[in-house]
């Protein structure tokens, strides 16, 4: 009796998981490669990174201050135009999507605008949007060795 119990209650585990699975609350991020995935949450984070410090830079800081953060972005992007490891199933991807439409968008801002232009708030809202919009569709980022080890209660010394 404990034996069918023990498998009835394993067996109805497995279902729920299954059914988890299918509505999507197991799956809640795309199924895309690795490499893609940390080329573009790198492209994510600096040009993020980038457009937020614009946003509530001094307007008194020197022009050097500005551009600062753009250099990591810029090299970013490149990685991340550069990339042709994923195929068809990173071009269907929502992050593809939203990253592309983040790109195109602010290319064409600063084909209209040059290249120094100070982004104007609308443009870097919608931008930041759809970054935004990419990073919560990605897959979280391996945990490293140290995040491993903190979560250990080991600290570094």
């Amino acid at each position: 009796m404990a034996r069918r119990v023990f498998f009835a209650t394993n067996a109805l585990g497995a279902l729920a998981a299954v059914t988890n699975s299918v509505d999507g609350v197991a799956n809640a991020f795309e199924d895309v490669p690795k490499d893609y995935a940390a080329l573009a949450r790198d492209v994510v984070e600096t040009l993020s990174a980038s457009l937020e410090y614009e946003a509530n830079a001094d307007a008194n800081a020197a022009p050097g201050e500005r551009f600062k953060l753009a250099k990591p972005a810029k090299e970013a992007v490149k990685a991340y135009i550069s990339y042709d490891g994923g195929g068809s199933g990173v071009r269907g991807s929502t992050s593809y999507a939203d990253i592309t439409e983040a790109l195109r968008e602010l290319s064409a801002f600063y084909k209209t605008n040059g290249a120094t232009a100070t982004m104007n708030v609308e443009t870097r809202a919608r931008i930041l949007g759809k970054l935004y919009e990419a990073r919560d569709s990605l897959p979280p980022a391996e945990p490293t060795i140290m995040d491993k080890l903190f979560s250990m209660g080991i600290k570094a010394e």
